[in-house]
């Protein structure tokens, strides 16, 4: 009973010590970095799908007023490589670079606070310097997150990739040039699917396009942003095609065959490779059973000569 008043107390403490924190350090007016164009759809989706993400994204903003503060270049640099990164990840989280900083700030309050609270119902005290490891180590995790999230966006491109090419191909086979094609294939895709990745790199070529950004610029930097070898491939030869006179929908057609060939070929090495690695694991495995079933015929065979 004293435990749980005592847990109750102490909770009821840190919520009132974190209230007046933000009350007396928070100005009345947070100064937010503006988003718009997916990030902006994808946040109003967020906040209405999610609960969590909804509670937990004012906190957010408020870490993230204080982030933008941070001066220095080195800060500006760290800045525009974690732009790239969420960028490249489809905008983990609807989250500026600023508020992917503040993010991290929760996760590492929220571990701190857990670990403070269940060392205290554990052992009946609270290990203040294992909360605060975990609270610092538990700010990487957001990192580790977005890392994840940029390789699977990246297979998904890939793997995406040659049915979109398909229907772009197809459009232009029926008569149009490759920006109506591109608009129509990214109008249905948004339609569709709107967080298909490779659906949403090209509403961005076909947005640089409109503005008047030559197409070989915006196909170079689609490249750059996306960092995908099957993409580079097909960019170049859509680039030697151009300057060739080549018809650009046999030339994507060309590639979108060398694509399937070039991903078969990958499973099937995957697929070899699978059985080699997995025969270290095997041996450890049969090598514990046979331990196990020796042994017990030894114990067996001792305890009928006693």
């Amino acid at each position: 009973m004293d435990t749980t008043l005592l847990l109750a107390a102490a909770t009821i403490l840190t919520i009132v010590a974190f209230g007046l924190l933000v009350w007396g350090a928070v100005p009345e007016e947070i100064e937010e970095d503006e988003i718009f164009g997916y990030r902006l759809t994808k946040r109003k989706r967020l906040l209405e799908e999610n609960a969590i993400y909804a509670m937990v994204l004012p906190l957010i903003k408020i870490f993230a007023h204080y982030a933008r503060s941070i001066p220095g270049e080195r800060m500006e640099e760290f800045r525009r490589d974690l732009r790239d990164k969420l960028m490249r990840s489809g905008f983990m989280g609807a989250f500026t670079p600023n508020e992917f900083l503040g993010l991290c700030c929760v996760v590492g309050i929220g571990i701190f606070s857990f670990v403070m609270v269940f060392t205290l119902v554990v052992a009946e005290f609270s290990n203040l310097g294992l909360a605060i490891v975990a609270g610092l180590v538990s700010m990487l995790l957001p990192f580790l997150s977005l890392n994840s999230a940029i390789s699977e966006r990246l297979v998904e491109i890939d793997r995406r990739l040659p049915y979109t090419v398909d229907l772009l191909v197809l459009s232009m086979r029926a008569g149009l040039d490759f920006m109506t094609a591109l608009d129509r294939v990214v109008t249905r895709g948004q339609i569709q699917n709107p967080d298909d990745p490779i659906i949403q790199e090209l509403g961005v070529v076909l947005q640089e396009m409109r503005v008047g950004t030559a197409r070989t610029d915006a196909l170079i930097n689609l490249c750059e942003r996306v960092r995908s070898d099957y993409l580079d491939s097909m960019v170049g030869s859509i680039i030697q095609s151009e300057k060739r006179g080549t018809p650009l929908a046999n030339v994507l057609e060309i590639q979108v065959d060398t694509i399937r060939n070039k991903r078969t070929s990958k499973i099937e090495k995957a697929a070899s490779q699978a059985a080699v690695k997995i025969l270290f694991p095997l041996m450890f495995i049969f090598s514990a059973v046979v331990i196990v079933i020796v042994g017990a015929m030894a114990l067996r065979m001792m305890s009928s000569g006693m």
